[in-house]
């Protein structure tokens, strides 16, 4: 790691950014064109509801998922470019990706200044090749730059010793905005850095600064409001999004029951070991860099850094819940651990005595391991050079494709990928079931079916009776940890327009 001259060294870190941000999505994300699909079932949640808002469906009122409108409205933008692939997504993660870890080097830049280079592919195969990655395409993925913007904002001036500039603080208000119509759980980071100032100018008895700082914060988290709320208004469906977005998720989604200071204090010790088992390099640099912190940063900092790991920890398992990928926002936190190991990796010249050799030797290897580790054990690895056939989705489509405007319900669990290969737009505002505990899901579901709404029906795990229906396929893929059995059935009332007039040994 020899001293880098400086009119070399931004055009390196941008290579290096780019080159890795390419890799990494390309590589270890299903939306990339390697895969034949992102058979995870969020994305497809994600993907469908947005084809349906650009076909004119309003937003939770006709179709109903619970994460945040700006996330739909991403996807509908990717359906622009392609409305039955990823191919969008898999753009705006490279997008994502670059804006992140730039965010992540300016980060570490902060703590070991040219260094800093090395923390970028550390940081890209940590994050990218994590079991928490799922299969791309999360809330907290796309929320990354975000954050990771807001973790280095916050550190850089708690180090310079300065106020947050003016524009600084629009742009985190935007960032509030974005985070609050995402996915409001993931609001950790922001107020952690809201939090952090409030008690560092009320000590500095800085309140005009607290009142300025907030106006300006307040505008960006306006003008990134602002369109969202016309949306809504415009559609007349304000009361859905109360509904739907801020209701359900606040007493429907969390769980937790009990005394709730004790709740608390259970879920976020159960949050521990989920981070350790769903995303454990993320885990070791979090330490890392939490003892790093607390033994070489000046008070300032150290206050700064404490308070918003502190709350974005809380807001990420206090709920109650453990996905593998909510422990992807904790990535923010990696470049400080990171920053710390490569301070201790051997630079350039001889080792000042054995003991401080060692320690470079071992540091150097630790630093090969993560990498290898990172990248090498990307749980998507096993799916690359699967062929399109194998999937139980394109399988399908053979038969649904040959029904002229067919309709389609993906019947008792989450959106399988069934809508976005067939490219079909659901006309059931229950167009898969959901985790929460909502019985009319189940029951507009059953309605539907009931009224021979759907040509087709796919099930998972299950191959329940409907009368009218007939299963005409079954297919296991493998899905998780396990193995999924998915059927197929068709409504025997439906016109089939179908060049073969059959459907093979399926013929009615």
């Amino acid at each position: 790691m020899r001293e880098i001259k400086e009119k070399y060294f931004m055009p390196i870190v941008w290579s290096t950014l780019i080159l890795s941000a390419v890799i990494v999505i390309t590589l270890c994300s299903k939306c990339s064109p390697l895969y034949p699909l992102n058979d995870w079932d969020d994305p497809n949640c994600f993907l469908t509801v947005g084809r349906s808002v650009c076909h004119g469906k309003v937003l939770y009122r006709d179709i109903f998922e619970q994460k945040g409108p700006i996330l739909y409205f991403l996807h509908s933008l990717a359906c622009l470019i392609s409305e039955r692939s990823f191919i969008g997504i898999y753009f705006a993660e490279l997008i994502a990706a670059v804006i992140f870890l730039f965010y992540s080097f300016k980060t570490a830049e902060l703590f070991i200044g040219k260094k800093a280079v090395w923390v970028i592919p550390l940081t890209a195969c940590t994050v990218y090749g994590s079991y928490s990655f799922q299969g791309g395409d999360s809330a907290e993925e796309l929320l990354l730059p975000f954050a990771a913007f807001t973790l280095y904002t916050a550190l850089y001036t708690a180090k310079e010793r300065k106020m947050i500039p003016p524009l600084t603080s629009v742009l985190t208000g935007i960032s509030i905005g974005i985070a609050l119509w995402i996915k409001f759980t993931l609001l950790g980071v922001f107020m952690g850095f809201v939090l952090a100032f409030v008690i560092l100018y009320i000590k500095k008895r800085k309140i005009k600064d607290i009142f300025l700082t907030a106006l300006l914060m307040t505008t960006g988290l306006l003008l990134c409001s602002a369109p969202v709320i016309i949306y809504f208004i415009c559609s007349d469906s304000l009361g859905y999004l109360y509904e739907v977005y801020i209701y359900d998720n606040l007493f429907l989604y969390g769980t937790g029951g009990g005394i709730p200071v004790i709740g608390a204090v259970i879920n976020l010790l159960a949050g521990v070991v989920a981070l350790l088992m769903n995303h454990p390099l993320c885990f070791v640099f979090t330490v890392l860099g939490l003892i790093y912190i607390i033994r070489t940063a000046d008070r300032r900092t150290k206050l700064i850094y404490l308070i918003i790991f502190a709350v974005t920890f809380f807001f990420t398992y206090t709920g109650g819940r453990f996905y593998a990928y909510y422990a992807l926002i904790l990535s923010i936190f990696i470049p400080v651990g990171a920053a710390a190991l490569i301070k201790h990796c051997h630079c350039s010249g001889e080792s000042d005595n054995k003991k401080t050799g060692i320690m470079r030797i071992v540091t150097n290897t630790a630093y090969i391991a993560a990498l290898i580790v990172g990248i090498v054990f990307c749980p998507n690895f096993s799916r690359l050079g699967k062929s399109a056939d194998e999937y139980p989705q394109f399988r399908f489509d053979k038969y649904i494709s040959q029904k002229e405007n067919a309709s389609l319900l993906n019947y008792g669990f989450l959106d399988g990928g069934f809508y976005t290969v067939s490219g079909i737009v659901p006309d059931c505002r229950f167009f898969c079931t959901l985790n929460i505990p909502y019985d009319e899901m189940y029951d507009v579901q059953n309605e539907y079916i009931a009224r021979g709404l759907a040509d087709f029906i796919v099930t998972k795990d299950s191959r329940p009776v409907f009368p009218g229906y007939k299963c005409i396929d079954e297919c296991e893929f493998p899905y998780g940890t396990g193995i999924s059995k998915y059927c197929l059935y068709i409504n025997v009332q439906c016109t089939m327009n179908c060049n073969s007039g059959s459907f093979g040994r399926f013929s009615l």
